[in-house]
Order: structure tokens, then sequence, then C-alpha cells
């Protein structure tokens, strides 16, 4: 009976030992895929060589659950790794068609987001199928639908959801090499009201600094509030997101950010938040005059950048200049709602026009939006805008009010508050940006 007993402990230790050693390769063969995607940045001339071994590394991990990390690196990184002319990205897609295939029956739908992918696909078929082609608009609502399908997967383990959210860091770190070692991610910006200079903006491996802004917001909040991160690389993580927020010159970037950390605040503590809200704006303000006092602090290029922006802001309001205080938001916000109100009935209702991130038909409207809410009415019609955002609204509060139910410190409560700042920071990014329908955008939606 002893040796019985015995024998089935040994076993289970056996089978334990053999599941860490598969922990550690498949986590081993990520980290390489990692370092083989941030190769293209200082070596371009490895690019093909970069991709194809990230598809190896992929395709080794199919059957293993880090197959859905590499997701998040291509969030940041889909247009920099290359086969030829096709992007690696594009075959990692079918790949997870695939292994959606394998995974169906174990997956469970979240039905409230069923209705925005309906108008999503209609639009992408439709609209931007009869403008560009059809293969691009295919193209635009299967990573659309891919998004929500691996963010399915990834919420139904807490642990492999910290994993992503780590994987997600990883991919804003890469992002910054890419901004460093490559001048075809930085851009001057002429800043005419404060006086003629020119501001140098590193958006990294994305294409916009406003977009690059707000992800590293996110990076930087997440790498402080996910579980399982040791605290010396919490805070090695804060400070280089820290400076790469300051390095985008996006004042985009220090309004969510700002936006972010107290509502970060307000769920971690709660009753407290009002009192540590408090001393972080003093703290700020003190920070601030500390700044504009010390000359070696203020010429620093990343601070130097956002203060002459700020300057620039500050001297349009006494002349009443509202387009120029809202880098032209103003005047496009303007013609967005005159555009709108030159539709007929059927066009309010169901839109039709195609302004999207991917392309824009110049006939209909002759920029981006720069508002995601008269985007979304203009290319999805009151009708889509509804569906597509009333049930994400509804799912919000329903959060918020589930978290401010249970007592401080509850069982995932790290997991639950960073769902609830990537809804927030899609609906409040959203004010004074565009995104429809580009996915990375739209995993912030799903989550």
């Amino acid at each position: 009976m002893i040796k019985q007993a015995a024998s089935i402990i040994s076993a289970d230790n056996s089978d334990q030992d053999r599941k860490q050693v598969k922990r550690k390769f498949f986590d081993c063969v990520f980290i390489f895929g990692f370092f083989c995607a941030l190769i293209p940045g200082p070596l371009p001339q490895l690019t093909s060589v970069a991709s194809l071994l990230l598809l190896g590394c992929i395709m080794i991990s199919f059957f293993d659950e880090n197959f859905y990390l590499y997701l998040a690196i291509f969030i940041y990184l889909r247009y920099r790794l290359l086969l030829g002319d096709t992007p690696a990205f594009r075959i990692y897609s079918y790949l997870v068609v695939l292994r959606f295939l394998k995974d169906m029956p174990d997956m469970k739908f979240r039905i409230a987001y069923l209705p925005a992918i309906f108008v999503f696909a209609l639009h992408s078929i439709i609209a931007t199928g009869r403008f560009e082609s059809i293969r691009i608009g295919l193209n635009v609502i299967v990573d659309c639908v891919l998004a929500y399908l691996v963010v399915m997967k990834i919420l139904q383990e807490p642990k492999l959801f910290r994993k992503f959210i780590f994987a997600f860091i990883l991919g804003g770190v890469a992002s910054g090499i890419y901004g460093w070692t490559s001048t075809e991610f930085t851009k001057e910006i002429n800043v005419s009201g404060a006086g003629a200079h020119k501001v140098s903006r590193n958006f990294g491996a994305l294409s916009d600094a406003n977009f690059a802004g707000l992800f590293y917001s996110l990076c930087l909040i997440f790498s402080l509030i996910t579980g399982g991160i040791p605290k010396w690389l919490r805070y090695a993580f804060a400070a280089l997101f820290a400076v790469m927020i300051l390095q985008t010159a996006s004042l985009s970037a220090l309004l969510i950010l700002s936006l972010l950390s107290m509502f970060l605040i307000i769920l971690k503590y709660r009753t407290k938040s009002i009192f540590i809200l408090s001393f972080a704006f003093f703290a700020l303000v003190l920070a601030v005059c500390v700044i504009l006092a010390v000359p070696q602090l203020r010429q620093i290029g990343a601070i130097q950048g956002l203060i002459i922006r700020i300057t620039e802001k500050l001297s349009y309001i006494p002349r009443g200049r509202w387009d120029l205080l809202t880098t032209d938001r103003y005047a496009i916000w303007q013609a967005a709602g005159e555009t709108l109100a030159a539709k007929s009935i059927w066009g309010k209702l169901v839109g039709g026009s195609v302004v999207t991130v991917m392309t824009i038909d110049t006939s209909t409207f002759y920029t981006a939006c720069h508002n995601s809410y008269l985007q979304s009415i203009l290319n999805f019609g009151i009708a889509g805008t509804i569906l597509i955002y009333v049930p994400v609204f509804l799912v919000f509060v329903y959060r918020v009010l589930k978290h401010f139910s249970n007592s401080a410190g509850y069982e995932n409560e790290d997991i639950q508050i960073m769902r609830l700042l990537c809804v927030f920071a899609f609906i409040v990014f959203g004010m004074t940006v565009d995104f429809f329908i580009d996915w990375p955008f739209m995993f912030l939606y799903f989550i």
C-alpha cells in the first residue's frame, strides 16, 4: 500500500517536472521570438530573416498557450516584420484562424460585442470593399475578429492574461527600440506659435505619436499593477515608458496618462483616492516649478519639446484661436458635422463613408476626423454607432459597479482594473483621435 502511494506521488512529481520543463521551453521560444522582432530596427537589411525566425517561433508554439502572446508584439510591429512585401502578421493571422478551430469547443463567446462586429463586417465588405477592394475589406474585418478571438482566449485564464499583458509591455519596449535605432520613426514639426521652433516627435514602431503615447501610457500603468512582475522590473519599465512618452511630445499622451492615472487611483484606493489625488496634484505642481526653475532640466530635449508645445497652445487662448489650440481639430469637427448634415436620412442612419485609419475616401471627407465618435457616425451611421458604443458603455458601467461592490484586494483585482483601464482609454482617447477599424484599438474595445 505504501509502495503504491509512493509510486503515485513519484509519478505526479514526474508529471509536474515535465510540465515545468515544457513551460520553460515555450517561454524561452517566445523570448527568442521577441528578440528576433527587435532586429529590423537597427538592422533593416535582416528584416526577412528576423521575420522568418519569428514565424518559426510562432509555429513551434502553435499548440501552446504562448501562441496567443505574439499578437501583443504585432500590436506594435505588424508593419515592421516583413517577408518581402508580405507582413509576418498576415501569416500569423491565418494560423490564429486554424488555432481557433481547434479551441472553438472551449471558447466562451462574448455576445455583447457581436453587434459591433456585425457593423464592422458590413462596412468592411460593402463600403471599404467598394472603395478599395474586397480583399482589403476582408482583411480589415478578419483582423478585427482575430483580436476578438484572442481576447476571448486570454480572458479564460488569469495567468495567461497576465502573460499577455507582459508581452504587451515588451512590445512597447520593442517599439521604443525601433524609435531609437531608426530615423524613420522620428518626425519634426514646426511650432510657429511658440517662436518658430521645431519639435522632434518619436513615435517608435507605430504610425503616429499620439497612438504611441496611448499605448506607452497603458504600458507604464500596466507595468506597475500587473501581478507577478518583480518590483525592480516594474520601476525600470515605468521609468522607460515615462521617457518614451515624453519623446512623443504628444499632449494627447500626457492627457490620457493623467486621466488613466486618476482613474487607476480611484479604482485602487477608493475612498482614500481624494487624499492621494490631492497630494499627487501638489507634487505635480512642485515638479513643474522645479523643471521651469532649473535650466539644465528645462533644456532636456524631450522636456523642452513639451514646454514649447504647451507654450504654443497657451498663446492661442487669449487670441480665441480654438482651431489652432486644438491643432485644427475644431475646424475638422465642424467640417465633419457639416458633412453629416448634408447626408440623406439613409446616409445619416447607416453611414457609408470610408474615413478610417487605414484608408480615406476623400470624395466623402478630406481628412481624418480626429474624433472616433464623429468618425463612427460618418462610417457606420447613427444606427451603427449605437450598436458599437451602447454595449461597451453598459459593460463598462457594469464592471465599475461590480468592482466597487467587492472589497479591496479581491481575487484577480489587477486584471479587472486593467480591463477597465483599457475600455476607459478607448472611450476617452476617442474624443480627440480616430481609430476605427484598426484592430489594435479594437483590442482595447473587446477586452
